[in-house]
C-alpha cells in the first residue's frame, strides 16, 4: 500500500507553485490523520516532522523522523530517518536513512542509505548505499551494495557490489565479487567476470573478460617446461587475462599444471604484433596436488603474425622464476626437474628460487 502511495504522484508536476506551499515549524503524528497534521492536502512544508508510526505529509524542508515509515507527496530538502522506510513522490535534496527501504520518484541530490534497497526513478547525484540492492536511472557518484547495483542509463563514478554491477554507459569504476556488465566502458571493470560491448578507454581486470569488440582467443602452446598447454585469452589488447591448463607427458615425471595471468599486445607493422605476458602456474605430479608452494612464474615477450581473424602464430623468450617449498630428502633436490640451465639458484628459509631463460610457442585461434 505504501509503495502505491509512493508512486501515486508519478506523472504529476512535483515542482508545484511554491506560492501554494505553506511552511510549518513542526508536526507530530501517530499515523496519517491522527496528530497535529491532517496530511498532504494541507499543503504544508514541515521544518520538523515526527511520525510515531507512519507519516504522510506534503513536503519537508528540514528533518523528519519516523518510527516505521515516512511518506512525502512532493519534495524533500533535508534529512529523513525511519526504522523501516522513506518514500518521496518528488525530488530529494539531502539524505535518506532507513532500516530497510528508500524510494524516490524523482531525482536525488545527496545520499540514500538503507539496510535493504534504495530506488531512485531518476538521476542520483551523490550516493546510494544499501545492504542488498541499489536501483537508479543514472548515477553520478557512488553506488555500494551487498548484492547488486543497477544504473539503467549511466554510471559516472563508482559501483561497488558483492555480486554484480550493471550499467549501460560506464565512466568510472565497477568493482564486483562476481560480474560487471556495461555496454560502453570508459574506465575500469574489476571482477571475476567482466562483460562489455566496447572499451573505449580503460581496462577490464578479471579472470574472464568478454568484450564484444575485443580479444576472445583460444590457443595451443608449447614451452620448455610443459609440452602441451591450452590457453584462453580475453579482454582487450590494452589489457587481457590469460587462463591455461597443461601437461608434461614424460613417463618418468608426468606433471600437470594450471594457472593464469595478464598480458598486453601492441601492433608493430601490418599483420605483425608483439605481446608481453606475466603468468603464474601451479606445478603438480600425476594424480596429486602439492600442499607446499610450487609455482612457476613466467615473464614472456612474444612476437606474432596474424594470418587471419582467427589464426595467428607467436613465439618468444621467457624469463622463468621458479619458487618451491617441495623438497626430496633422498635426492636433496628442491622442486621438480623442470629448469633449463639456471643462472640463479638460492634457498631462503626452506623456499628455493631458481631462474632461467626459456621459450614459448603458440598457435592462436
Amino acid at each position: 500500500m505504501m509503495l502505491l502511495v509512493a508512486f501515486e504522484s508519478q506523472g504529476q508536476d512535483t515542482n508545484e507553485n511554491q506560492s501554494t506551499v505553506k511552511e510549518r515549524p513542526f508536526q507530530i503524528s501517530l499515523v496519517p490523520g491522527f496528530g497535529t497534521s491532517k496530511g498532504p492536502k494541507e499543503g504544508y512544508t514541515n521544518q520538523f516532522s515526527l511520525n510515531i508510526f507512519v507519516g504522510y505529509e506534503h513536503s519537508l524542508d528540514g528533518a523528519e523522523f519516523g518510527g516505521f515509515y515516512n511518506i512525502n507527496k512532493a519534495n524533500v530538502a533535508g534529512a529523513q530517518f525511519a526504522g523501516f522506510g522513506n518514500t518521496v513522490g518528488g525530488n530529494v535534496r539531502g539524505a535518506q536513512f532507513a532500516g530497510f527501504l528508500n524510494t524516490v520518484n524523482g531525482k536525488v541530490r545527496g545520499v540514500q542509505s538503507a539496510g535493504f534497497l534504495n530506488v531512485s526513478v531518476e538521476e542520483v547525484q551523490g550516493g546510494q548505499l544499501a545492504g542488498f540492492m541499489n536501483l537508479s536511472d543514472s548515477i553520478k557518484g557512488v553506488q555500494a551494495a551487498g548484492l547488486m547495483n543497477v544504473s539503467k542509463k549511466s554510471a559516472d563514478g563508482v559501483q561497488l557490489a558483492g555480486l554484480g554491477n550493471w550499467s549501460r554507459d560506464l565512466e568510472g569504476v565497477q568493482v564486483a565479487g562476481l560480474v560487471n556488465r556495461a555496454k560502453h566502458v570508459r574506465g575500469t571493470q574489476i571482477g571475476l567476470i567482466n562483460i562489455a560491448d566496447t572499451v573505449e578507454r580503460g581496462v577490464t581486470v578479471g579472470l574472464i573478460n568478454i568484450v564484444k569488440k575485443g580479444k576472445l582467443q583460444f590457443a595451443l602452446e608449447h614451452n620448455e617446461v610443459i609440452d602441451f598447454n591450452i590457453a584462453f585469452r580475453s579482454g582487450t589488447n590494452r589489457l587481457y587475462s590469460v587462463l591455461f591448463v597443461g601437461s608434461q607427458a614424460k613417463k618418468d615425471d608426468y606433471l600437470w599444471t594450471y594457472g593464469g595471468g595478464f598480458g598486453t599486445e601492441f601492433k608493430l607493422k601490418k599483420n605483425w604484433n608483439s605481446s608481453v605476458e606475466l603468468t603464474t602456474q601451479s606445478i603438480n605430479p600425476k594424480d596429486d596436488h602439492y600442499e607446499e608452494i610450487n609455482l612457476l612464474n613466467r615473464l614472456s615477450w612474444n612476437f606474432g603474425y596474424q594470418f587471419s581473424n582467427h589464426l595467428a602464430f607467436s613465439a618468444g623468450p621467457v624469463l622463468n622464476i621458479y619458487v618451491t617449498e617441495v623438497y626430496d630428502q633422498e635426492s636433496g633436490r628442491y622442486g621438480n626437474d623442470i629448469d633449463m640451465g639456471t643462472f640463479y639458484n638460492e634457498t631462503f628459509s626452506g623456499t628455493n628460487v631458481k631462474m632461467w631463460v626459456g621459450y614459448n610457442v603458440s598457435i592462436k585461434f
